[in-house]
């Protein structure tokens, strides 16, 4: 039997613990260099700026620093210059900032933070192979299940610490056309399950995804849980995602993990996909109930090095504060932090007039879904971007986006 002993959160707290090793480590010899990307004097920069340079997929920490700044740094590195590093990175390092530097570490004093990516640490399964887990009395049985002609659907089974057994099948009540394939369960990357801490109090809970294939979609999630003190196991369906889904995070640091998202309704909203910046979304199990806490005061900071990441990335390719897709995800991240008059501002003096790409309007006056398609017409975008602020509760809305709003 796979055992499943919540092994992200023991990963968390390893990579503190090897931070706070290394700091005795910072100070490097020969030709080792760390890269510095950034320094402030403000934490959640720094994190979220390691946030976004983690995706490198080298070591990356947030460092003290003798003048009281925290640094940015990647590596250790074999490298005595930038150009070199840039050639031995085959194009991963091309975009740094000007002011990046390579430093052995003299000033360097402790280990403030590290990036440490975070899944839920799910687990393929097919029709042949189930997955299972023991979790602190939790005993967990997932795998797919034929069910009519070349339709299979996903069945969980188990037991908890009190003895209570439960069982759910995920997808038997879909329609015929909704329904998952047999061919989907004969790999693992497309059915998996997990065991995850997302409250504090009573069983941890079952996790469930399903993956539909193809460009830029869709990972559907179930999640099992028994609240503390309820009589039985229920299932919730959380929200329908781009690409592999929600990742985890302890925003709060109070023990039970968020779950995180970006809020997909900036996708192909204002740009393609690619081009697309979508701010964070935090959402909570609350009593058997999934919330959006995005907006509450203990999520600020992790907000704000959202935000920082999204600047940093500017910082680096300065085409994006001409780029739509990239202004109108950074415009609502700024709002979330009371920013938004200046950030409207500088949307107005850069987002490209010519692009279209934007929401549409109907001539005669009818709801979209019902208008033909000769009467339909694109809105201007900055009318339309405040529509779609509003639309999707990011507030307050800047005062002069609110005056684009037909009453």
């Amino acid at each position: 039997m796979k055992r499943l002993v919540l092994g992200f959160l023991a990963l968390i707290f390893a990579s503190v613990a090897a931070g706070l090793a290394m700091a005795g480590d910072l100070q490097l010899s020969g030709n080792k260099r760390w890269l510095a990307v950034a320094s402030t004097k403000d934490i959640d920069i720094a994190i979220g700026i390691a946030r976004q340079m983690g995706g490198y997929g080298d070591p990356t920490k947030v460092v003290t620093s003798a003048s009281g700044y925290y640094a940015v740094v990647l590596g250790p590195y074999e490298a005595s210059s930038i150009d070199q590093l840039k050639k031995q990175g085959s194009g991963k390092f091309d975009e740094l900032p000007k002011d990046a530097l390579l430093s052995q570490g003299a000033n360097y004093k402790d280990v403030a933070w590290t990036y440490q990516p975070l899944s839920m640490g799910l687990v393929g399964f097919t029709l042949k192979k189930a997955a299972t887990f023991s979790v602190d009395g939790l005993q967990v049985k997932v795998q797919g299940q034929p069910f009519e002609k070349d339709t299979a659907y996903t069945a969980v089974t188990g037991t908890d610490k009190s003895g209570a057994s439960f069982s759910f099948d995920i997808g038997k009540d879909r329609t015929a056309d909704d329904q998952d394939s047999v061919e989907s369960f004969a790999s693992e990357d497309f059915h998996q399950a997990g065991v995850v801490r997302l409250t504090r109090d009573g069983d941890p809970q079952i996790v469930v995804t399903s993956f539909s294939g193809g460009a830029h979609c869709c990972t559907s999630t179930w999640i099992l849980s028994r609240p503390a003190g309820a009589a039985a196991w229920t299932i919730i369906e959380a929200d329908l995602l781009d690409g592999s889904g929600y990742w985890v995070e302890d925003v709060d640091g109070d023990g039970a993990l968020e779950l995180m998202s970006v809020d997909n309704r900036f996708l192909y909203s204002f740009d393609s996909y690619a081009g697309s910046f979508a701010p964070i979304k935090i959402a909570r199990l609350i009593d058997g109930k999934i919330e959006d806490v995005t907006d509450r005061p203990e999520m600020k900071s992790r907000l704000a090095q959202d935000l920082a990441g999204l600047e940093f990335s500017a910082k680096n390719n300065k085409d994006l504060w001409k780029s739509n897709g990239f202004l109108v995800g950074w415009v609502a991240s700024k709002i979330r932090l009371g920013q938004g008059d200046e950030a409207w501002a500088k949307f107005m003096a850069n987002y490209d007039k010519a692009s279209d790409f934007g929401p549409q309007m109907c001539t005669t006056g009818q709801k979209l879904d019902d208008c033909p398609s000769d009467k339909l017409q694109a809105q201007p975008i900055p009318e339309g971007f405040a529509q779609f602020l509003k639309d999707n509760g990011y507030y307050p809305l800047p005062k002069a986006a609110e005056a684009l709003i037909k009453k």
